[in-house]
């Protein structure tokens, strides 16, 4: 079998990322873990069940968080800011400084953060549309028609602008959250910093989400709709990476496979590639079609995909993918099998998981491959044969079927007859409707296979059943 996921040149294995020192790891982990220093495109690839999400839940998304001690004010203002509207950004500005004008707000420490991760050259018509169109109905200082809820902000006489504190605190009072929390910034008070995103793809999932996209604009109270420009998770993570080179930044995406790759990634499939990022030797912009900026990609920002290689969707996994990530397996690990109470060592009832796996596996990669394999995550946290019998009813006969597509005769081969039954319909009478323009006789002496109801079982049934599958 051609394995096409390897990469076209070899997995280079150094160092950990930067700021990333490892922990207790097995192999696979420690593999991963090297590998980010010289390959800034990885996707984790293996059976279900193996632990490709849980890996990256449990293990790297701690790679791309900063801890108390590491989070300075100014990076807690720019996490805080980049996920924050303009509007609640001026709103913020002017619960900080009061009546002010335009160029106050605009030369205020967290606007300009906001203008750091943002495109935009336009800034000043920025605010001046933002304050007139949430600007309150009672105010005579502004003639603009059309105006979107909340409605908080006021233009005095003398031509300053302030935030009327009565609807901010009925219409939007989770800004009084948001300015006592910057204003009471305390450095050990601080949690995390996330420097990563978690999306999972599929088939509905855009570049528009992905990258930027026209996005309606609705606002409550008006009958007109309007559009605007929004920036998706890759790019809203490319500007907050180059705006801090010191540290690394990570989008994670589950189920990569599943998506259409050129369509969601578009022109950026090229920048992807290492040595077409920022900064680096052929390096490359390209023009994005909707907001007509210069766009590149920083050279700090990692991509990390997980895909499931029992899917269908593998076979079209597009060609430039491959060839633009570096590809770390994730097979099954018996080993990891334990109880949930972590007091057994994968031996429940007399039976020994870790063997009962591996059997299973061995049956299923002789009749197909080993991407079709069971992860050992069916088998983990069962406590007893209940849980057991369940697994089998629930997850891995299931499966089975997704796999041989009804063809009972194979997961036969797998499982034994003792989760098998065998409907013998003709020894008994005949099924069939009174039809004499047919000869059914041949039907009706036909051997028909059915999967067994194994949470039906007791467990004197399912404990011999096993033993008829490990052969014993």
């Amino acid at each position: 079998m051609i394995n096409y996921f390897a990469p076209e040149k070899p997995l280079l294995l150094a160092n950990s990322p930067k700021n990333v020192k490892g922990d207790s790891m097995d192999a696979v982990q420690k593999g991963i873990s090297e590998s980010l220093t010289e390959n800034l495109n990885v996707i984790l690839f293996g059976p279900p069940g193996t632990g490709k999400t849980y890996e990256l839940s449990t293990y790297y998304f701690n790679k791309f968080t900063s801890k108390k001690a590491s989070v300075s004010r100014e990076k807690f203002l720019r996490s805080f800011v980049a996920d924050k509207s303009w509007w609640e950004i001026i709103a913020l500005v002017l619960l900080d400084l009061g009546k002010c004008r335009v160029s106050d707000i605009n030369n205020h420490e967290l606007l300009q953060l906001k203008t750091s991760l943002s495109n935009s050259t336009t800034i000043a018509q920025t605010i001046w549309g933002q304050l007139q169109s949430h600007t309150v109905e009672s105010c005579e200082n502004v003639k603009v028609s059309k105006k979107g809820a909340p409605l908080i902000f006021n233009k005095t006489d003398d031509k300053l602008w302030e935030v009327v504190n009565e609807e901010l605190a009925q219409q939007a009072p989770e800004l009084l959250e948001y300015h006592n929390t910057v204003k009471g910034f305390n450095q050990e008070a601080v949690d995390e910093i996330r420097r990563y995103e978690f999306v999972t793809f599929h088939q509905s999932f855009t570049y528009e989400d992905f990258v930027e996209g026209i996005k309606p604009n609705f606002n409550e109270g008006e009958n007109e709709l309007t559009y605007k420009i929004e920036d998706g998770v890759f790019k809203k993570m490319c500007l907050k990476a180059r705006k801090d080179p010191d540290q690394n930044y990570a989008v994670f995406i589950d189920e990569i496979n599943r998506g259409n790759i050129s369509q969601i990634f578009g022109e950026l499939i090229t920048l992807i590639e290492e040595d077409k990022r920022e900064g680096e030797e052929n390096a490359l912009f390209v023009t994005l079609p909707y907001s007509k900026t210069k766009f590149s990609i920083p050279n700090n920002l990692y991509i990390i995909g997980t895909m499931n290689t029992a899917d269908r969707s593998v076979e079209a996994l597009d060609t430039a993918l491959r060839r633009r990530f570096s590809f770390i397996e994730m097979p099954p690990k018996p080993h990891l099998i334990k109880s949930v109470d972590k007091t057994s060592e994968g031996v429940i009832g007399g039976i020994d998981l870790a063997v009962l796996l591996k059997v299973i596996n061995r049956r299923i990669e002789q009749l197909m491959d080993k991407d079709h394999m069971i992860g050992h995550s069916y088998f983990m946290n069962i406590n007893t044969v209940s849980d057991l019998k369940k697994a089998f009813q629930n997850k891995i006969l299931p499966l089975l079927q997704e796999y041989f597509y009804g063809d009972f005769g194979k997961i036969g081969l797998i499982l034994g007859r003792g989760f098998m039954e065998d409907v013998q319909n003709g020894l008994e009478e005949d099924v069939f409707a009174d039809y004499p323009e047919y000869d059914s006789s041949s039907l009706i002496e036909r051997r028909v296979l059915r999967l067994k109801d194994v949470v039906k079982m007791n467990e004197e049934e399912f404990s011999s059943a096993i033993n008829i599958l490990l052969r014993k």
